[in-house]
């Protein structure tokens, strides 16, 4: 009774009710993220979880109890993450098969033994494309971990009857970033490569987006500089400590701390401050090239662009190094990184009637908010808050109808934090239902 969740129907709100009404009908559907505890990372961890008697860590225990509450739920789309490869091929995919899933999973690479599913029932989606994402690269500092994604455009199957009738695709995004809190820079550099990743598989043919809904643990508290830069699209990194990004830990007493410098990657990546991938954001042209300001930021820290040539006439503002009239022009090179998704978050992080915060995890029986559902949505403004932008949205095609309400940590406490043998993963799974215009033809 403790644990008791209840389910948030947002779609009597007045705003949801003119929307609806005023477009017609919907195609709903739901959506569940749920980082389930890798059974490996249970035995390697074993100190995080003294706390628990061992018979509910045990796997036999934990499943049945996992796949209970997945099926009691009945997502439409599934998002998992820390799910152990040989119990993927073994125990869930076959069961997530029986349950009316088609399913998709990508390992952690290098000898890790985990990795990320995302699953989706057949009977109300067709894949259109899947996408697969390594952060690991070689020779990278800013991207040496095994931390990997998955990114699905799917096409919502409308009932018979509907004949005339259209619903857009979908994007359905899944990961699970570094949780090392000293390395927000990686963290950062990992969720350029998803957004990037999501931009390429969302982008429409006439340069708008499908609707994007990105899941995930993320390993970064709510308000923190992450969380922001989803959430407003646009971070001023240059000069941050790597630890304030994820906002996990204070490291503010170390005397040494490593600090984000522009640029965060090197051109040779590939991906660009807009977090796009260089080679689909150049205008394609038969005929002539386009040298537009946004493809030549591409090469501006390119070994060509960095050196001086020893005849250049010196201009002072215009071949010097002093900020000159052009000084906007040339500002992402100081150190911002943007994105053009327009994503909210699902939940709201605070529960009024508690008067608390609301958390997804219980790491050494701290309660902590780390495990998100963002959602296309509409900007209408930037409102300010403390002196710094905050961008504002409303409902567009996607809606966000319900969503299972989260537990405080004082909650958690009651039941001895996670897992418990009721909960059987260190997370709490997010839920989420959402309605997707349908259009005349």
């Amino acid at each position: 009774e403790i644990l008791w969740r209840d389910w948030e129907d947002l779609s009597a709100q007045p705003c949801v009710l003119e929307q609806v009404s005023k477009n017609g009908p919907l195609f709903e559907f739901r959506v569940m993220s749920y980082n389930i505890l890798a059974q490996d990372l249970v035995e390697q961890g074993s100190d995080l979880y003294l706390h628990c008697h061992p018979d509910i860590l045990n796997w036999n225990y934990r499943l049945p109890n996992l796949l209970q509450e997945i099926q009691h739920w009945d997502p439409d789309v599934l998002c998992l993450q820390e799910v152990q490869e040989n119990h993927y091929w073994e125990q869930l995919e076959p069961t997530f098969r029986e349950m009316g899933f088609a399913c998709f999973y990508k390992r952690r690479t290098g000898t890790k033994t985990d990795g990320c599913a995302v699953c989706y029932k057949h009977s109300r989606f067709q894949l259109i494309s899947l996408s697969p994402i390594e952060y690991f690269r070689p020779g990278l500092d800013i991207l040496n971990r095994d931390n990997v994604g998955l990114v699905l455009l799917l096409q919502p199957l409308l009932p018979e009857g509907l004949d005339l009738k259209a619903v857009s695709p979908l994007c359905v995004a899944n990961t699970h970033v570094l949780f090392n809190p000293r390395r927000g820079d990686i963290k950062l550099a990992q969720m350029a490569l998803l957004l990037a990743e999501i931009d390429k598989v969302a982008k429409t043919t006439e340069g708008s987006y499908y609707p994007v809904i990105l899941c995930g643990d993320l390993n970064s508290v709510p308000d923190s500089p992450l969380y922001k830069f989803i959430r407003n699209g646009e971070l001023s990194y240059h000069g941050l400590p790597a630890w304030k990004v994820s906002g996990q830990e204070d490291y503010s007493q170390q005397l040494y701390s490593r600090k984000l410098l522009a640029p965060l990657w090197p051109s040779s990546l590939g991906v660009t401050d807009n977090c796009q991938y260089v080679t689909y954001c150049q205008p394609r042209k038969p005929d002539r090239h386009k040298y537009s300001r946004s493809f030549l930021l591409q090469y501006r820290f390119c070994d060509a662009a960095c050196e001086r040539p020893p005849e250049l006439i010196l201009l002072e503002g215009v071949t010097d190094a002093k900020p000159g009239i052009n000084v906007r022009f040339f500002s992402l090179s100081s150190g911002v990184i943007q994105h053009g998704l327009n994503l909210t978050s699902v939940y709201s992080h605070f529960l009024p009637h508690r008067g608390r915060p609301e958390v997804t995890t219980m790491p050494m029986g701290l309660g902590a908010t780390v495990d998100y559902i963002f959602y296309s949505a509409e900007p209408v403004e930037n409102g300010k808050r403390g002196g710094e932008r905050r961008r504002l949205y409303r409902d567009g095609a996607l809606k966000l109808l319900g969503r299972l309400s989260l537990l405080s940590e004082d909650v958690l406490l009651m039941a001895n934090g996670l897992p418990n043998p009721f909960c059987s993963s260190d997370h709490l799974c997010l839920l989420a239902s959402f309605g997707l215009e349908i259009s005349s033809l």
